[in-house]
């Protein structure tokens, strides 16, 4: 399968997953710990940014804005969808709280700052990647640099 067709797919499995964790993780940001809703965000991120890693680069870019997109798009869809039925259910069994506007943006802030790490972790495993690439490279070069030095074959004199 090419690159591109698996940076698509990539993008729709963490992008649709991502739309239904998010308005998950909001609740759970608001009602059980910030900590803990941060946390599994930078969890999603990682694990996207690493799998994308697997990929070329503009392949894996290219699929990274597409996931942002689409988990930001339909996240708040199911937000709309998800947040109603999560409210019933608290009020049922406990209190819910409800988070004012300014907490509720600064939830949005993190979730995107976090979400950009996946960028991170890409590039870190990309360029990780790259810098074993070069070693390789260059102990091979030294290799038969040194080889053609101790070549009996050759007369210096």
């Amino acid at each position: 399968m090419p690159d591109i067709q698996k940076s698509m797919k990539l993008s729709l499995a963490f992008g649709l997953s991502g739309a239904v964790i998010l308005p998950v993780l909001y609740e759970v940001y608001a009602n059980i710990s910030a900590a803990a809703g941060l946390v599994l965000i930078a969890v999603w991120a990682v694990c996207a940014g690493a799998k994308f890693s697997a990929l070329k680069f503009k392949e894996a870019f290219m699929g990274m804005v597409c996931t942002l997109a689409y988990a930001g798009i339909l996240g708040v869809i199911c937000y709309i969808v998800i947040h109603p039925k999560v409210s019933d259910m608290l009020n049922r069994r406990s209190v819910y709280f409800q988070l004012s506007l300014k907490q509720q943006a600064y939830f949005v802030l993190y979730a995107v700052l976090i979400s950009l790490c996946m960028f991170l972790v890409w590039g870190g495993i990309f360029g990780v990647k790259k810098a074993i690439e070069r070693f390789r490279l260059n102990r091979e070069k030294t290799g038969e640099y040194i080889d053609k030095a101790f070549d009996d074959d050759e007369d210096i004199l």
